[in-house]
């Protein structure tokens, strides 16, 4: 993709989110990304579009993209063709960009592992269905200042951190071990602006968000830290487009 001009020519503040879920189950999380961004101080336009609708030159029009979560699985690439070639417009984008960030979450994460020749994995029949789980950052940066976060998971797919792709490609700053699965669940790419996270910041409405009693503390800790992380990442897309005044 050729985005060399990309930050010169386009002066109008717009996010992309990629809804890579089918919509059978119905899910609140494409809503719930937009209504962050909505509530973000720095204003921003997001604008969505189906996995099925995008290819990868509408990147060029955007600061950032977002690659959302999905009920699909990037293990399923490996002997189901059909499902692969829907989404090779966001393998392609993943690839070749050079200066638009990308905020890759769960199901994005495993699209940034797979574009870059990373295994991905199973974890089982199960997975993890919509828990909250905590996980230790090793080294904060700009888009994730804490050490020690409550995250919601909800995910089949993961990456190992032991695959030597991610480890020559990425900087593996978070791991846990999780239903006997030791995974990354943060990473950013050495040279490209790709972040990408395990879990979801954009967590569910409130009324909808927990399969089982936990501490609302915890729970609404969850929300903050999520939001933060991508209000942060707006900021991001703010400084590398040269606006570091409207960061938030």
């Amino acid at each position: 993709m050729n985005n060399s001009n990309f930050l010169k020519n386009n002066n109008i503040d717009k996010l992309l989110l990629i809804d890579n879920y089918s919509g059978n189950p119905p899910t609140d999380r494409i809503e719930r990304t937009k209504i962050i961004v909505g509530g973000c101080k720095a204003e921003v336009v997001l604008n969505t579009i189906h996995f099925s609708q995008f290819r990868s030159d509408m990147a060029e029009n955007y600061m950032g993209i977002i690659l959302s979560g999905s009920e699909s699985n990037v293990s399923s690439f490996y002997y189901d063709e059909q499902l692969y070639k829907k989404f090779v417009p966001q393998l392609e984008l993943i690839r070749n960009t050079e200066e638009i960030p990308i905020l890759a979450i769960c199901f994005g994460l495993h699209l940034v592992a797979y574009a870059f020749g990373a295994q991905v994995g199973r974890m089982g029949l199960k997975g993890l269905g919509g828990r909250i789980i905590f996980i230790l950052i090793d080294r904060t940066d700009e888009l994730l200042g804490y050490k020690n976060i409550p995250v919601n998971a909800h995910h089949l797919d993961f990456v190992s951190p032991n695959d030597c792709n991610i480890q020559k490609k990425f900087q593996i700053l978070s791991t846990s071990r999780t239903a006997g699965y030791k995974m990354v669940q943060y990473m950013k790419h050495i040279d490209k602006p790709i972040f990408s996270l395990q879990f979801h910041p954009e967590v569910h409405n409130r009324i909808q968000f927990l399969p089982k009693p936990i501490d609302g503390r915890i729970a609404n800790k969850t929300r903050v830290i999520g939001q933060e992380i991508i209000e942060n990442f707006i900021s991001i897309c703010l400084n590398k487009k040269g606006n570091p005044e409207k960061r938030l």
